[in-house]
């Protein structure tokens, strides 16, 4: 089987195929068409490549199917969803259409906590558990909705990743529709082919704090008019970062509100925290001296 890092890069060629497909003129139904012909087919390749010279090691086995496979295979679950989306979109109200790509951000953010524990070892990026998820015939029990594949080419869990990398794929392209719809864009419906480019959503680290205190940051950066030049809609902007730290920052307006009326603490409170750190680190910097070695 092919080495990791050549793997990855076959994903993210694959990737920009898939972008490449939507980029282009075709209908809604013919792009979806088109994206599962390309990833069936890389599968397909894929899998005679694994039959004829195995992994050779059991860690060879894991990497394929924790990030090959589900890699490519998010593609066919995110193309569904996207055309699913785009097909029961309002037509023509902005103000109907941002109802129903917010409702649906809500949606497929709680659709991946089906399975919290498993989604929590995704985001976190654990491997205690690498040999009974990713290892063929290794006795895991298959999550529920899992579809019965080949118990040849599939894993307990598998599938499940691809599912959670669909997710954060779909979760980027709402946000996309609803950042053009805050900059007055217009957001048309499945017939008449609209295109927003997505990438796959890499997720490197997670908001373990309070949230009060990611709204108040997020508030402070917003208002300064240091992102996009000032242009970017806040939702557009609270759903990017609470996507990104894999947390759900609520309602802005909903958010300012609780930060504005704290009464124990200064409204600022966390800011405040965080300029006081970095000037004691300023300080300890300013009073290290190590000796010369002249």
């Amino acid at each position: 089987m092919m080495e990791k890092e050549k793997a990855m890069k076959l994903c993210s060629q694959l990737a920009d195929e898939v972008s490449k497909i939507y980029a282009g003129v075709g209908l809604p139904l013919q792009q979806l068409r088109e994206v599962v012909e390309l990833v069936n087919k890389q599968l397909a390749a894929l899998r005679v490549e694994m039959e004829m010279t195995g992994f050779g090691s059991e860690q060879k086995e894991i990497d394929f199917f924790k990030l090959v496979k589900p890699g490519i295979r998010s593609w066919l679950l995110y193309a569904a969803d996207r055309f699913a989306i785009d097909l029961a979109c309002p037509v023509g109200v902005s103000s109907k259409q941002m109802d129903y790509y917010l409702k649906e951000l809500d949606y497929v953010q709680r659709s991946l906590q089906r399975f919290p524990l498993h989604y929590a070892y995704f985001r976190q990026g654990m491997t205690e558990l690498d040999r009974v998820y990713f290892l063929r015939g290794s006795g895991g029990d298959v999550p529920t909705g899992q579809p019965g594949d080949d118990q040849g080419f599939s894993t307990p869990c598998d599938y499940l990743w691809a599912k959670f990398m669909a997710g954060g794929q779909v979760i980027e392209y709402l946000v996309g529709k609803i950042g053009a719809l805050e900059k007055g864009l217009e957001v048309k419906g499945v017939d008449d082919g609209a295109v927003v480019l997505t990438k796959p959503v890499v997720v490197p680290m997670r908001w373990t704090g309070e949230k009060v205190h990611l709204i108040e940051l997020c508030y402070a950066l917003f208002f300064s008019g240091q992102i996009d030049n000032g242009k970017l809609g806040v939702m557009e902007f609270f759903a990017r970062v609470g996507a990104f730290f894999e947390i759900d920052l609520g309602i802005p307006k909903r958010g300012f509100e609780d930060v504005k009326s704290r009464k124990r603490l200064s409204r600022t409170h966390f800011l405040e925290v965080l300029q006081k750190g970095l000037e004691e680190k300023f300080d300890a910097a300013d009073e290290y001296r190590p000796e010369s070695r002249f």
